[in-house]
Parts: C-alpha cells; sequence; structure tokens
C-alpha cells in the first residue's frame, strides 16, 4: 500500500490580499473554503483551511489536491482551468467559475445561473461603459454652446461622442482607439461596483446587502440561543462581517469616485493601470468570500443545521491582511478572523450527520446561488 504524505500544518495571517488568494468555488467538501493564489516554484498554489476545523492551512500546489481528497469533476476541470491563470483576481477566477458551471458539471440549476449571470454582467458593463463615456463627454464638453442640450437622437449622441474622444485622445498622447479600449476595460473592472444609476444594483452593492442581512439574521438567532459557544461563534462573525463592511463602504466610495474625474481617471490609467486597478478592485478583495458564507446561513433550514452551518462559517471567515492598514489607516491589533478560529475546539467536525453526497449537492446549489 502507498503511504500518502500531505503537507503540514500551517499558521496563516497573509501580508496582502493577493498572499490570501481568492476564493474557487469548489463543491468537494473538503476543499470549501479553498483559495488559489500564485506562487513561485509552481503556476498556482492552494490554500486549503484545516479539515479539522482547527487553527492553520494547508499550502499546495495546484496538481497536488489528489492527496487530499478525491475531488468531483467539477472540481477537478475547475482546478485545471484556474491553473492557467497568469493574473489570480476575483474576476478571473469568478470567471473561469462560471465557465465551468455553463458546462453542466455542477448541475442543471448552476448551468442556467452561470448563463443567467454572464448575460446580467454583461449587461452591466455596457451600462458602465456608457455612463463612463457620458461622464467624459460632460466633462470635456462643459461649458461649450450647445453642450446643456439633450441630443435629438443616436446619430447625434454618436456624433458628440466621437468628437469628444477625437478631441481628448491628442491630450493625453494616445490614439482614438486605445481611448475607447480604456473605457471599455475601465468598464470591466468597475462594473461590480457600479458608478451612477448603478451604484445600488451592482453586483458588490447586493453582496454587501447580503452579507448585512446574514449578519442581522445571525445575530437575531444567537439571542436564543444557550450555548456559550455558540454564541461567541456568532458574535466573531458579525464582528468580523461589520468590520469588513465598513472597510468596503469606504472602499466603494474611493472605486466610485474614480468616475468623477474622466480625464484624470484616462491620465492615471494611460501611465499606471495598476494604480487605478488597486483602488477600483479593493471592494471586490475585501468582499471576496462573504457570498458563499451568507449562503451557508441561508440554506441552513433549522436550528440543527444552523448549529453545523456556524461551525463551518467559522472556518471559512476571510482573514484580514495587514495591508489593510496601509489603505484604510486601521490598526488591526490581532485579526478577529484569526481569534476565532482560535476558539473553534480541535477535532470538532461541524459535517457529522452529513454524506459526502449531500454536502456536495448542497455546495452544487450555493454554487448555482452566487453565479
Amino acid at each position: 500500500m502507498s503511504e500518502t504524505y500531505l503537507p503540514q500544518v500551517q499558521p496563516y495571517h497573509p501580508a496582502t490580499f493577493l498572499e490570501r488568494g481568492v476564493l474557487v468555488p469548489f463543491t468537494t467538501p473538503t476543499l470549501v473554503g479553498t483559495r488559489a493564489r500564485p506562487a513561485e516554484r509552481v503556476a498556482l498554489e492552494l490554500v486549503i483551511p484545516n479539515p479539522s476545523g482547527g487553527r492553520g492551512v494547508y499550502i499546495l500546489g495546484w496538481a497536488g489536491i489528489g492527496s487530499l481528497c478525491r475531488p468531483t469533476l467539477h472540481d477537478r476541470l475547475l482546478n485545471e482551468r484556474i491553473a492557467t491563470l497568469r493574473l489570480v483576481t476575483p474576476s478571473a477566477i469568478r470567471r473561469i467559475g462560471r465557465e465551468v458551471a455553463a458546462e453542466g458539471l455542477a448541475g442543471e440549476d448552476a448551468m442556467e445561473a452561470a448563463a443567467r449571470s454572464e448575460e446580467l454582467e454583461r449587461q452591466d458593463r455596457l451600462v458602465v461603459n456608457y455612463l463612463l463615456l457620458m461622464a467624459l463627454m460632460a466633462q470635456v464638453n462643459q461649458g461649450l454652446p450647445g453642450a446643456a442640450d439633450e441630443p435629438r437622437g443616436t446619430a447625434e449622441m454618436e456624433e458628440r461622442a466621437r468628437l469628444t474622444v477625437a478631441s481628448i485622445a491628442p491630450r493625453l498622447g494616445r490614439s482614438t482607439i486605445w481611448l475607447a479600449a480604456a473605457l471599455e476595460a475601465i468598464a470591466d473592472m468597475i462594473a461590480g461596483v457600479g458608478i451612477g444609476m448603478t451604484g445600488r444594483t451592482s453586483r458588490l452593492s447586493r453582496v454587501m446587502a447580503q452579507i448585512q442581512k446574514s449578519a442581522a439574521a445571525i445575530s437575531e438567532w444567537s439571542g436564543r440561543q444557550h450555548s456559550e459557544h455558540q454564541i461567541a461563534y456568532a458574535e466573531m462573525i458579525c464582528a468580523v462581517a461589520e468590520f469588513t463592511l465598513g472597510l468596503a463602504r469606504t472602499a466603494l466610495v474611493h472605486a466610485r469616485d474614480l468616475a468623477t474625474d474622466m480625464v484624470a481617471l484616462l491620465s492615471a490609467w494611460s501611465t499606471d493601470p495598476g494604480a487605478v486597478a488597486r483602488v477600483a478592485t479593493r471592494p471586490e478583495w475585501l468582499l471576496d468570500g462573504w457570498e458563499q458564507i451568507c449562503l451557508l446561513w441561508q440554506f441552513a433550514e433549522d436550528d440543527a443545521q444552523r448549529r453545523a452551518a456556524l461551525l463551518e462559517m467559522t472556518g471559512l471567515v476571510p482573514v484580514l491582511p495587514r495591508e489593510v492598514r496601509d489603505w484604510a489607516g486601521y490598526f488591526i491589533e490581532a485579526d478577529l478572523s484569526i481569534r476565532l478560529r482560535r476558539m473553534i475546539p480541535l477535532n470538532q467536525d461541524w459535517r457529522t450527520g452529513s454524506t459526502v453526497f449531500d454536502l456536495i449537492a448542497r455546495n452544487e446549489q450555493i454554487l448555482a446561488a452566487s453565479c
């Protein structure tokens, strides 16, 4: 019989969001909560929560998950696809996850949800691209005769847009083709954040509302419990959720403010697109992983399932990296999510009572709800 060697459990407090990694929507129970991040020796490595529910994580190369568990066919394909990524970001993982789900390997519900999500995000990108162009037109043409007049048709709107792009591109030392592509790239990056009329309906705004609703439900439920452990788990999850929401609200404001001066935004994009991307994508990095946590609670139908879900959620609460101190101005003496993990008794299995197949089916439902 061959002997399987697993990596050692390691302590875990990442310095940056990139080191923390991006949540991968695996359906295999052992892999739930796994994050992917770039590595030095291999293309990609996986950060897998300790299956016992205790402290620490496993760090594996993407090809090593077979040493830990038997992944579903969906997870094998997803793992192979994400290994080809050059840049590991929440949007990139989300895109690949949706593509794999659309192939039907996680069930029909997930397949249909992936198709709907793709269409919704395409529409969001189009609307945001249009709003960015309108904001640029308003800024560039401000004070010119007739600039405040509403266009009298699509042809006049397109002509105004063409003239605006033609006038601003030379000022940036770029071509009109570059400027149009820049607007599309920026729209793709901030579609989830939303601007103007899309601010309240954007994907990240919906995720934040979901977190707030779930935290309120957990707090209300914990008020009826008698177990000190259950109450403590709930209080800590709610505390991390509220702290993260506060950071995310600030990050959303900063990301949306980018579009208030379109000329400055395009100029910054021309010289250092990475700096723009860091501001625009902070909300997405902050909220990465929270949707799955909320759905675990929402799929729990009775008190027994809620108690089990609460324990599972404690191991999935995202660790806030140290870089939060640099851009948010907060000093995090001891990350709440790390303290939360220390409260979980070792070897306490929150999956007791559920078969692997039951959990896979549940995870597929969660995948469908989060596509």
